[in-house]
């Protein structure tokens, strides 16, 4: 698979990704299923914060520090915003940004 074209200067490479997990003993599969999602694997290529967040969670980093290109000042999130269904991670999202307002 070709992923320079999915990818931004400074995010992480997709297999960096999958190996920083592997190393934590874990994968996108079971932070997925252990997340209310059958899978998660687009995350890799495209944004969709609930996800974003479970991975970067997992490897206890921010997620702006695994894809700064998608956190960028003037970068609209509401499309990966919208792909967020999962309502225990919708909860994530909403609990993590009422914590940054405070």
């Amino acid at each position: 698979m070709d992923t320079e074209k999915h990818e931004s200067k400074g995010d992480w490479h997709p297999a960096d990704v999958v190996a920083a997990l592997r190393k934590r003993g874990t994968s996108l599969r079971k932070v997925a299923i252990a997340n209310g999602y059958s899978h998660i694997q687009r995350v890799l290529t495209s944004s969709w914060v609930g996800p974003e967040k479970l991975v970067a969670q997992a490897l206890g980093v921010s997620p702006e520090v695994i894809w700064p290109s998608r956190y960028q000042e003037g970068v609209s999130r509401e499309h990966a915003e919208r792909l967020t269904r999962n309502r225990r991670a919708v909860r994530a999202i909403r609990t993590s940004r009422s914590k940054e307002a405070k």
